[in-house]
């Protein structure tokens, strides 16, 4: 079975339909044109790859590549269509393993932020350390105060929003 007979078939089997003339239908092309292309009378256009592989949900470039490396008249173009699609195939694999390897990695950095802010109702204070007027700040050094706004401000230029021109 060649790769273009291969991809007509998936993208069937993707697009839910149960021949070449619904797929081509679909496809807006008739029926002798999958016909041309299952029997290589000539080649699956590039636009053509697209489209299929955006009905049927397949993956266009692999199969792009796929089809070129087949149809390929040189053995250089042959080579590098290959090592194309090889790599397209590491690339995928890699990402499939991560993916199943790490399940949970969605929900960990959300777990991880209500673990450390402790914000069981929803609020979050924002503290940070500012100069105290207390005499004692001197000896137990400056302790931590409600933050009066989450608007950063800049002490360079007396406290006024950033981003702000000045007046």
């Amino acid at each position: 079975m060649t790769a273009v007979q291969e991809m007509l078939d998936a993208a069937k089997k993707g697009a839910g339909v149960p021949s070449d003339n619904v797929l081509s239908q679909k496809l807006g092309i008739t029926r002798a044109v999958i016909s041309a292309w299952r029997n290589g009378l000539y080649p699956v256009p590039d636009e053509r790859i697209a489209q299929i592989c955006e009905l049927a949900k397949l993956d266009g470039p692999m199969w792009t590549a796929r089809l070129h490396a087949e149809r390929a008249t040189s053995p250089a173009e042959r080579k590098m269509w290959r090592l194309a699609l090889d790599r397209l195939s590491a690339v995928a694999a890699v990402a499939a393993l991560v993916a199943v390897s790490m399940p949970g990695l969605a929900n960990a950095k959300t777990a991880q932020i209500q673990a450390v802010s402790g914000a069981e109702g929803g609020s979050m204070y924002i503290m940070f350390n500012a100069p105290s007027p207390d005499p004692c700040s001197a000896c137990h050094g400056p302790g931590p105060t409600l933050a009066p706004s989450l608007i950063a401000t800049d002490p360079m230029t007396a406290n006024r929003p950033l981003g702000r021109p000045f007046a």
